[in-house]
């Protein structure tokens, strides 16, 4: 189905960006997710920023065995409680099938409280464009991520 195939493809970008920082801009990585962790049976513990490869592989290792919900909460619900703790200055990359005006308006919250925000819409979306454009009035650098030539012109970017 395309949900699963979208859902498998975002774990894919999670994983490409995340070795990415870690291992050719040699930074701090941390990751936060809804998905399911089979393994502790509800939704995986957070994983906070650090750097290294063993630190890599752990992110690795969670992502590869996460599995979607039936029914997912939307980003706009979701995600602020998850940046509470999220120091001023870092980066937030959100990877998300879509970004509705309401994705938009919390991650433009994350924004404002000194983030700088990069959202990964890895699923085709008709009004991508629209959103790019409102997202970038707002703070929120908006890519799409629905190819791997889509991620190789984002690398070859820094």
């Amino acid at each position: 189905s395309g949900a699963v195939g979208s859902s498998e493809w975002a774990v894919t970008v999670a994983a490409s960006v995340a070795s990415h920082i870690v291992t050719i801009q040699r930074q701090q990585v941390g990751l936060i997710t809804n998905g399911l962790d089979p393994l502790a049976g509800r939704i995986a513990n957070p994983i906070p920023a650090r750097n290294g490869r063993g630190h890599l592989m752990s992110i690795l290792g969670l992502l590869a065995r996460i599995q979607m919900h039936e029914v997912e909460p939307t980003l706009a619900d979701w995600l602020p409680p998850q940046l509470a703790n999220l120091d001023w200055g870092s980066t937030l990359v959100v990877v998300t099938p879509n970004v509705d005006e309401r994705a938009l308006w919390t991650l433009h919250n994350a924004y404002r409280r000194g983030s700088n925000i990069v959202a990964l819409v890895c699923a085709p979306d008709p009004n991508f464009k629209q959103m790019q454009a409102q997202g970038e009035r707002l703070g929120v650098q908006l890519y799409r991520s629905v190819w791997e030539k889509d991620l190789h012109e984002m690398a070859a970017q820094g």
